[in-house]
């Protein structure tokens, strides 16, 4: 993983600034993510001096701090949309690294979310989670389907289209491996 300076969660605006230290007595974990917020939009990546840490181990600690920060922020939208669409809120939200899909919604009600989801652009951090709430009501992909969720997103066709290339767009090379 290359150093990076920022991090641009576009799905819900925000860029933070990251500083990267070598600390020479860190206790496990290897790598640490301080987190500034609210204070400052800036994280403070502490690595173990000696060994450094494995891409693996830095990898891991960046995962670690989306899967909060995805379980902090998908839920509440995942419920404005609903409670605006009129389509009652999953019982369930579950967040995850998954390599294929975005979202996922099960037959128990479930919607399964990709960290990568964070990365995406606002427009299709929402068509996302509209796609799975329409699935409360269409748990296919019916021409009703299609018809309800264009209702919610009049702009789906081009929102699925951009997905079909979002990874390669949008999510940084260290996270799509």
């Amino acid at each position: 993983m290359n150093r990076f300076s920022s991090l641009t969660l576009r799905a819900v605006g925000e860029t933070l600034e990251v500083d990267w230290s070598l600390v020479d007595r860190l206790p496990p974990p290897a790598v640490r993510v301080l987190d500034h917020r609210p204070a400052a939009p800036r994280l403070t990546v502490q690595l173990r001096a000696d060994p450094e840490p494995s891409e693996d181990e830095l990898r891991g600690a960046f995962v670690d701090f989306l899967r909060r920060e995805a379980a902090r922020r998908i839920p509440p939208v995942l419920a404005a949309l609903a409670d605006g669409a009129g389509i009652p809120r999953p019982p369930h939200v579950r967040i995850g690294l998954t390599r294929s899909r975005w979202a996922s919604r099960s037959s128990s009600g479930t919607v399964a979310c990709s960290v990568h989801l964070l990365f995406v652009p606002e427009a299709l951090f929402r068509h996302v989670l509209l796609h799975e709430l329409v699935h409360v009501e269409h748990m296919d992909h019916s021409p009703a389907f299609h018809a309800r969720l264009r209702q919610l997103d009049p702009l789906s066709e081009s929102h699925s289209r951009a997905l079909r290339s979002a990874d390669r767009d949008y999510l940084p090379p260290w996270l799509r491996h």
